[in-house]
């Protein structure tokens, strides 16, 4: 079998669907640890089932996070479903003092968007809002993003995906004004 076209079938870009014994066989490279360990990652997370969270989730242990964590996390959350269970990891990663494999914060930053769908989480907001503002902090134009995501604000900016900005100027004013007015209006 062609991983590489299973994938590619899997993720959409290419037509037609992954059959059952080629989802058995990404799994068995999950399950073995041999092989394209990512591209079985992205299968078993597009077209898996909810079960499948426990052949997956190993691939977020220290000895395998740093080079598979934030793909294993995403496969989990945002094409498994399965953000219910590991929301309170997540916050722990964007929260914690220590990441718990390199680029983790940036992996959980990725996942706000799923993380507060239907959830709220003041502190998780705060965080990433904070992220956003801190100057030093490497990953602060990733925490814009997700915030222009989950605001829908995409439409209302100048430049809704900037890189390098200012802490001043109109958009980020925008932005920290509409995530004050949808997540902390009553508070």
């Amino acid at each position: 079998m062609n991983i590489d076209d299973i994938r590619s079938r899997a993720q959409g870009v290419r037509q037609g669907g992954v059959s059952p014994a080629e989802l058995e066989y990404a799994r068995n490279i999950l399950i073995s640890g041999v092989g394209d360990i990512s591209s079985a990652l992205y299968i078993v997370g597009y077209c898996g089932e909810g079960s499948d969270y426990k052949i997956i989730e190993r691939y977020l242990q220290p000895d395998k996070a740093d080079t598979y964590g934030e793909l294993a996390l995403t496969a989990l959350c945002r094409y498994l479903r399965q953000i219910d269970r590991y929301r309170p990891y997540i916050k722990r990663i964007l929260l914690g003092p220590k990441e718990p494999w390199a680029n983790a914060k940036m992996a959980a930053i990725h996942l706000s968007y799923e993380y507060l769908k239907d959830y709220t989480d003041d502190e998780f907001v705060r965080k990433l809002r904070s992220i956003m503002l801190d100057e030093n902090d490497a990953d602060r134009a990733s925490a814009r993003n997700e915030l222009v995501r989950i605001l829908g604000l995409k439409g209302e900016l100048k430049d809704p995906f900037k890189t390098e900005f200012d802490n001043i100027e109109d958009d980020t004013i925008k932005i920290v004004e509409a995530a004050d007015k949808r997540f902390f209006k009553n508070k």
